[in-house]
């Protein structure tokens, strides 16, 4: 049934519940200096506790999907926070190396449940007018996390307790998840096993395109603001260049969900990753200071695709069962962009340097733009 009226209580509770999913990576990347203090173990290998969580959205975001699709996505939401909350303070007691690695894999599976499952739950509880600005609240999560996690880490102080703040918020978040989350009875659909779900949701092209899309943003957007500031430190100090990126990206996802009210979802990926390339090929001819704030502007146009992407999902598929499958293949194919952009931009900058870097990026969008294209060919 179409909503004639927004709930934004619903919106604005899941998408803090989103802030805290993505502090399942924070609270570890953001704290990396007080995980060499207190395991005392080569960066390599602490970078494991870093990326232990994304292995499952790697290995079965379209099954979550799936199994959100069959379960429902309130049932699923209440008991990964559950779960999540219950890790994140088994870790507070900061055992030994391996015993958390495992700890981090398994918490991996309750963030990809609730990352799969909240933007179901955010399009369903908007209005259509309101829902690509709904989905591009929601696409800004994790950026905005990242912003406003790092000075409460840094007030916090210590390991044990961020990593118990950080579950007793999950914990308390949960029942008004129960009070203020609208109940909806998922429609029964038989399990096609593993292999059976990425046939269906990869052989349809409603559901995978917002994915297809949102894969070559990923390969680009983590790895930039990985390498980018280095590469623009001069007059500006790097740290500077570092905080102002991913805030300009956040302009652009803002962006999108209300260009999406009046541009059609996909042609705004289309037109981000051209003007992406576009103003890329200028960027390593400019003077310092004219780079940082071009890099700045190029941010913006990167951050249209993540907010034009996830409202896509709802436009594309009407039924909360096909947006849950949509939603495990953006994590899937979302977690293996974010893993193998970066060490693809390491070795781009090892054979060519700045012009390495930048000559990645523009076959990124172009490949980018081809794949809108061919979406927009195969979707009538």
């Amino acid at each position: 049934m179409t909503r004639d009226h927004t709930d934004w209580r619903q919106v604005f509770l899941i998408f803090v519940i989103g802030l805290l999913a993505a502090g399942q990576f924070g609270k570890v990347s953001l704290n990396f200096d007080l995980l060499r203090e207190t395991y005392a173990r080569p960066d390599p290998e602490l970078a494991l506790i870093v990326s232990g969580v994304g292995v499952m959205g790697i290995v079965f975001g379209a099954v979550a999907g799936m199994g959100v699709a069959r379960f429902g996505a309130r049932r699923v939401l209440l008991w990964a926070l559950g779960v999540a909350g219950a890790l994140s303070l088994m870790q507070a007691s900061l055992p030994s190396f391996w015993p958390l690695i495992g700890l981090r894999v398994i918490e991996g599976g309750a963030h990809l449940a609730l990352v799969v499952a909240s933007p179901v739950l955010v399009a369903g509880a908007a209005a259509p007018r309101d829902r690509p600005v709904a989905m591009a609240l929601w696409a800004s999560f994790f950026g905005v996390s990242f912003a406003v996690s790092a000075p409460i880490f840094a007030a916090i102080g210590s390991l044990p307790a961020i990593f118990a703040t950080h579950g007793l918020a999950l914990w308390l978040l949960w029942p008004l998840a129960m009070l203020w989350v609208t109940r909806a009875q998922p429609r029964s659909r038989a399990w096609p096993g593993f292999w059976g779900t990425h046939r269906a949701i990869y052989s349809s092209p409603h559901r995978i395109a917002p994915a297809l899309v949102f894969f070559w943003h990923t390969l680009t957007f983590v790895a930039l603001l990985t390498f980018l500031p280095e590469q623009l430190a001069g007059i500006v100090p790097q740290a500077v260049v570092a905080g102002l990126l991913p805030v300009t990206a956040l302009v652009g996802i803002f962006a999108a969900g209300w260009l999406a009210r009046y541009i059609m979802p996909l042609r705004l990926c289309l037109m981000s990753f051209g003007v992406t390339f576009a103003m890329t090929v200028f960027l390593p001819v400019l003077p310092d200071v004219a780079q940082v704030v071009w890099a700045a502007l190029i941010f913006v146009s990167v951050g249209v695709v993540p907010g034009a992407a996830f409202a896509t999902i709802p436009v594309l598929n009407d039924s909360p069962e096909d947006q849950a499958e949509a939603n495990g293949a953006m994590a899937q194919l979302g977690n293996i962009g974010t893993t193998s952009g970066t060490p693809l931009y390491a070795l781009a900058l090892g054979l060519g340097g700045f012009g390495g870097l930048t000559s990645l990026t523009l076959a990124l969008c172009g490949a980018g733009m081809l794949t809108v294209l061919w979406i927009g060919k195969r979707l009538g």
